[in-house]
């Protein structure tokens, strides 16, 4: 894999690139920016009433036919490449604050392929990774925060994390940095004045000083806190389902899912490998992964399923512990407790549709929240999905 280094990225050149996804669709747009933008649209681009499009107005829109040269497919008359619409974006009033067009025009892939093909051969280059947002940053326009927002919008998983990834596109993030750092700058260079100059009258003490100190340690940790449910709502919650075999951690697993994911037999060691799928509970994006149910390997592949799965366990933001209520706990099950003893866990006491054989109360795990329910009727599943949302919350 080769890294881009800034060296590749030549601020002087025009660059273009498809901004949709390149699938066979009603709609699809090319993107430029630089300042050749207007010298390439006039030459490949012919407006339906006759006009300059290189003196057009910013923030107009244009109708009419990008053309390919006659020369390059050897015809005397001009040849259409499809019906498009232009959009004029002059500097410094856009996304990167230099001179912008976009076309608009049918989504095929043949069709966008074409065009860009034509608008590199005017002299544009193919814009690398993250070019465009990378100019708005240089200039000034975006901050690294706001730059990384816009990855969050495009990969929401969820209401709330569109919610979160625009705020922070807005700039409220950024606002609440640039204020604690000058909270802190005012404060050092309040800080210098009375340790270097004791003689003056400088309007601060060391009691002061100490308030001031926790004070920001507060906002600090605030901002931490926050930033730990950004990446919740964003990244999604680790949750990860664990239990001895038969418990029913598949089951509560397809629950979940509200659909048949994996395998669910009574044969013990049915799930041998990590699964992994995300669903959205009350606006979380919550990662599952089931896990093999192996405690005691007997072969290599149960041996690595259970290395994989202790990796995952360690990794996780909550644990999910299945314990089967029809059966009395066991060695198995006081194990997988003094595991996840100390850990964000959710217990569930599962098969609550059989008779419960299972004595609660030889369970210590105070943290703990306990949801009885049954995974095969999906009896359970809102109190599991409340019990989730109150762990993040």
């Amino acid at each position: 894999m080769s890294y881009l280094k800034l060296k590749d990225y030549n601020l002087k050149d025009t660059i273009a690139a498809i901004a949709t996804f390149p699938s066979a669709s009603a709609l699809g747009i090319i993107k430029m920016s630089g300042s050749g933008v207007l010298s390439i649209i006039s030459r490949i681009f012919k407006p339906a009433k006759a006009k300059n499009i290189r003196r057009a107005k910013t923030f107009s829109l244009h109708y009419g036919w990008v053309i390919d040269k006659p020369e390059a497919r050897s015809q005397k008359s001009e040849a259409i490449v499809d019906e498009v619409l232009v959009s004029i974006m002059r500097k410094p009033h856009s996304y990167t604050t230099e001179d912008v067009v976009e076309i608009s025009c049918h989504g095929g892939p043949m069709s966008l392929n074409k065009i860009l093909e034509i608008v590199i051969e005017e002299g544009a280059r193919l814009a690398l990774p993250g070019e465009f947002s990378y100019r708005a940053l240089l200039s000034g326009r975006i901050d690294l925060l706001q730059a990384e927002s816009i990855l969050g919008i495009v990969g929401a998983k969820t209401q709330e994390g569109l919610k979160l990834a625009s705020s922070q596109l807005k700039g409220k993030a950024s606002q609440s940095l640039r204020s604690l750092k000058q909270d802190i700058k005012d404060l050092f260079i309040e800080t210098e004045a009375y340790i270097n100059f004791p003689e003056d009258d400088v309007s601060i003490s060391y009691s002061d000083i100490g308030k001031r100190v926790k004070d920001l340690s507060k906002k600090v940790a605030v901002l931490l806190e926050g930033a730990k449910e950004a990446r919740f709502i964003r990244e999604g919650l680790k949750c990860v389902i664990c239990g001895k075999t038969n418990a029913g951690k598949s089951t509560l697993f397809n629950c979940l899912l509200r659909e048949e994911r994996v395998i669910v037999s009574r044969i013990h060691g049915t799930t041998r490998d990590v699964i992994e799928e995300t669903i959205n509970v009350r606006g979380v994006p919550l990662r599952i992964y089931d896990t093999a149910g192996i405690l005691e390997p007997k072969d290599l592949v149960a041996r690595k399923a259970l290395k994989k799965t202790g990796q995952i366990f360690e990794e996780a933001d909550l644990i999910i512990l299945v314990l089967d209520g029809s059966r009395p706990l066991n060695n198995d099950d006081f194990f997988l407790l003094e595991k996840v003893k100390n850990k964000n866990i959710i217990i569930v006491i599962n098969k609550a549709d059989l008779k419960l054989r299972l004595d609660i109360k030889k369970i210590s795990q105070p943290q703990a929240i306990f949801v009885r329910m049954s995974a095969l009727k999906t009896q359970g599943l809102i109190e599991l999905e409340e019990a989730v949302y109150a762990k993040v919350y």
